[in-house]
């Protein structure tokens, strides 16, 4: 370690000089930093020039967990010590990382994190898609969110099967156990599109659902996906996607993790073995 370097946690970045190269590194936590939606900050200083960051925050939605990432060009163990010494009572600590930032893999591997889950996040023409999905023939009864929300029973059926889906598949990092009533506000925030989001439908029970988010005018993003039984969610999707080509959109945006098992159905479609993927390792705290 740099012997000019000292370690200090601190609450105001802006009182200090940022070196480009950190600077740069920053971008995607910046927002977090001069908003102050973080539980502790610690910086790397020599002199008044900031080299090194970490950085914790919490998140009331999984309430189990203390999220944490490293920042550095130098002494990142240090930085990484100082983070969980000053653990809360969290059950994991969890630092999520692109595949290729090797050094900040490494360091995880000195600390014993372990990987828990891989997420692709990927875009799509949709006239390629369809492409592939030609021999698919869709006999589910689809009917879109809109209609959905006009049936109490049906309704009530689909957020708690929401709830129940994400709760499954997120059980190395646990979610705070809320009513279906919320998890319905959770999703009508994310303004989904009520006409092309689709729920299959049988006997008045919920089988599965995939809901669309418009982003711009020509591009959709893929959003909550789920099943009550094993279900082709590529039926469901294939109905959407030309529903979507109608309508002059070009792309689609999709976010699968290793974890959800319902959208990995869409595995292979995607070809997410030669994507790039957003890995998110824990550390066990008790």
């Amino acid at each position: 370690m740099n012997t000019n370097l000292t370690i200090k946690k601190i609450d105001n970045i802006n009182d200090f000089k940022l070196g480009y190269t950190l600077k740069q590194k920053l971008t995607d936590l910046e927002w977090r930093i001069q908003s102050k939606k973080f539980s502790e900050l610690f910086a790397q200083i020599s002199e008044d020039t900031i080299k090194g960051i970490a950085i914790s925050w919490t998140s009331p939605f999984h309430p189990y967990a203390k999220y944490i990432d490293v920042i550095a060009n130098d002494s990142s163990y240090e930085l990484m010590n100082h983070l969980l010494a000053a653990t809360a009572k969290h059950d994991k600590i969890i630092l999520s990382c692109w595949d290729h930032e090797l050094e900040k893999i490494q360091l995880l591997k000195q600390f014993q994190f372990k990987l828990f889950r891989k997420t692709y996040i990927e875009t799509y023409e949709i006239s390629l898609l369809l492409k592939q999905l030609e021999q698919e023939q869709s006999t589910q009864t689809l009917i879109p969110l809109l209609e959905i929300l006009k049936e109490p029973t049906l309704e009530q059926n689909l957020f708690e099967l929401l709830k129940y889906n994400y709760e499954q598949t997120h059980l190395d990092n646990p979610a705070k156990d809320v009513p279906w009533q919320t998890w319905k506000g959770i999703l009508l925030d994310d303004t989904p599109d009520f006409n092309l989001s689709f729920v299959a439908v049988e006997e008045n029970k919920v089988m599965a659902y995939i809901f669309l988010h418009p982003v711009s005018q020509d591009h959709y993003e893929i959003g909550w996906v789920g099943e009550n039984n094993p279900t082709n969610l590529l039926q469901i999707l294939k109905q959407q996607l030309i529903q979507l080509q109608r309508q002059g959109v070009k792309t689609v945006e999709f976010e699968i993790d290793t974890t959800n098992h319902m959208a990995w159905q869409f595995a292979a479609l995607l070809q997410l073995e030669k994507k790039k993927s957003w890995n998110s390792y824990y550390l066990e705290t008790k």
